[in-house]
């Protein structure tokens, strides 16, 4: 049976990508112990659900506009804490990029590279967290403020998280003596190459596979880690499709305007390589990997997002239709399907 902190909740998807849990568990610190040392609040609940390659992060609605609205109000009473966060994400990225640049070079890491890696991460994640929320909060005049400088802090530190994700399976790899496979590695959690480190121990291959099927990892307000998979994971999995059911897939608007086209649904770009001009992207969220579609695309909805997101940047640079924040529309739209997107309404419509 789910806790009660599970079905009690209403969960909002926050990102969605081709990530391993590695980086998908390390979420678990960020948004407790991370955010409380940035701005002394945190979230009590955190999800992660990987499946097939894809992993998805849920946070409770209530907490999210509890956490934004708290950084509403410390930038209501001092406007230059913007500026501090922006500089602190810029100048983190330019450290984090330095490191991943010097630990690509080397042909054996040690725990304490990985660590170290981890906790730039850390830094970098927790600001550019609530940059990117923080603005769907904000009071028209401070959007208008700081909307122009957050973009560029964005798209600056876009790059980060899949080169991160990337270099932590290498470092998982060599850490645990290659005993992790392609798949096992993208499944295997922070905690347990902790636990590997002090006593040599990891999940069996035959529990890393059943992963890889599906699986959920629930933190509470401690970064306290609890995974679900098999029966366990399909009713959580089941309770999340059951709350996102409705009949209209809707969102907010990121750029308005109206077109129809065909549906073209993509988790990974690495793997697209027939995508027609003027469909309609339809992504968990897009990131920079996603360009060279967006550019052919007459329109993208996406699960996740708000005005920060790639696909909101993009969108109004493109001047092309975009909804984001859906939640369901990788799961209730296929490809093929036809579909009108009214993004003046912020509304999607199947057309038979």
């Amino acid at each position: 049976m789910l806790a009660k902190e599970i079905k009690n909740n209403k969960w909002v998807k926050n990102w969605s990508g081709n990530w391993g849990l590695i980086f998908g568990s390390f979420y678990g610190q960020i948004y407790t112990t991370g955010l409380e040392r940035l701005a002394g609040k945190h979230f009590s609940h955190n999800l992660i659900v990987f499946e097939k390659g894809i992993s998805a992060n849920y946070l409770v609605q209530d907490e999210l506009r509890d956490y934004c609205n708290y950084l509403v109000s410390l930038i209501q009473k001092d406007e230059q804490l913007t500026r501090r966060w922006t500089r602190q994400v810029i100048e983190n990225t330019d450290k984090i990029f330095e490191v991943i640049k010097s630990l690509k070079k080397k042909k054996n890491f040690s725990q304490k590279d990985f660590f170290d890696f981890l906790q730039f991460r850390l830094e970098i994640t927790t600001a550019n967290f609530s940059i990117k929320k923080v603005i769907d909060y904000l009071p028209p005049n401070l959007v208008e403020k700081n909307l122009e400088l957050f973009t560029k802090v964005r798209l600056y530190t876009e790059p980060v998280y899949n080169q991160s994700d990337e270099l932590e399976k290498v470092m998982a790899c060599s850490l645990t003596g290659h005993k992790l496979s392609e798949v096992s590695v993208s499944v295997v959690t922070v905690n347990e190459l902790k636990e590997f480190f002090h006593k040599n121990k990891l999940p069996s291959k035959k529990i890393l596979e059943e992963r890889f099927l599906g699986c959920a990892l629930v933190y509470d307000k401690n970064g306290k880690e609890k995974i679900f998979q098999g029966k366990a994971f399909r009713e959580l999995n089941a309770f999340l499709t059951k709350q996102f059911a409705q009949k209209q897939i809707k969102g907010m608007i990121a750029y308005p305007g109206k077109v129809q086209g065909k549906v073209r649904v993509v988790l990974d770009p690495a793997k697209c390589k027939d995508f027609a001009e003027r469909s309609i992207l339809v992504a968990g969220m897009t990131r920079p990997e996603y360009l060279s579609l967006m550019k052919k695309s007459a329109a993208f909805i996406t699960d996740a997002g708000g005005l920060l997101s790639h696909a909101s940047i993009v969108a109004r640079e493109l001047k092309k239709p975009c909804i984001v924040g859906t939640e369901i529309a990788t799961k209730i739209l296929k490809d093929g399907d036809w579909v009108e997107v009214d993004a003046n309404r912020g509304i999607v419509v199947k057309i038979k």
